[in-house]
C-alpha cells in the first residue's frame, strides 16, 4: 500500500535571526539531540496553515504568524512518502520572552542565516535553504 503524509516547517525569523530548537531523538546514541526548525505532522482534515500554527502553539507556547511559503519538499522515507511545506514565520516581539519548550526540545537559539550550518545537520535542509531567499 502506498502511504503519503504531510508535514509542515516553520522557519521563524526575527531581526536577522531564525529560531532553532534542540529536540531529544534517543537516548541510546552519544548526543540525542538534533537542532532543527519548528516541524509538525499535518493531522487529518487539518490544513497546512493551521498546522504550523499549531505547531508553534504547542512547541513553543506562543501564537505564530504565518508569512510567506517559502519552499516545499518530498522524500521518501522507507515505503512512505513525505511531502513538505515550509512556511517563513514570526511571532510578536512581545511573545520571544514567553517562550516555553514542549518537554521533548532541550533548547532553542537564534542564530543568523549563515550559521545556520553549525545547528543543522539535514544536507536536505540545508540544500532547501540556500535557494531561498530568507
Amino acid at each position: 500500500m502506498e502511504n503519503i503524509y504531510l508535514r509542515v516547517k516553520g522557519i521563524i525569523k526575527k531581526d536577522d535571526k531564525y529560531l532553532l530548537i534542540k529536540r531529544w531523538v534517543d537516548d541510546r546514541i552519544p548526543d540525542p539531540f538534533i537542532w532543527e526548525f519548528i516541524d509538525a505532522e499535518v493531522n487529518y482534515g487539518e490544513a497546512p496553515d493551521d498546522a504550523v500554527l499549531r505547531a508553534i502553539r504547542e512547541l513553543l507556547s506562543v501564537e505564530g504568524k504565518i508569512d510567506r511559503i517559502v519552499y516545499t519538499w518530498s522524500q521518501m522515507v522507507g515505503d512512505s512518502q513525505c511531502v513538505g511545506i515550509a512556511y517563513l514565520c514570526s511571532i510578536d516581539g512581545n511573545d520571544e520572552d514567553n517562550i516555553v519548550l514542549s518537554e521533548e526540545y532541550g533548547e532553542l537559539d537564534w542564530v543568523e542565516k549563515d550559521k545556520v550550518s553549525d545547528y543543522v545537520e539535514n544536507i536536505y535542509v540545508l540544500k532547501d535553504l540556500e535557494g531561498v531567499a530568507l
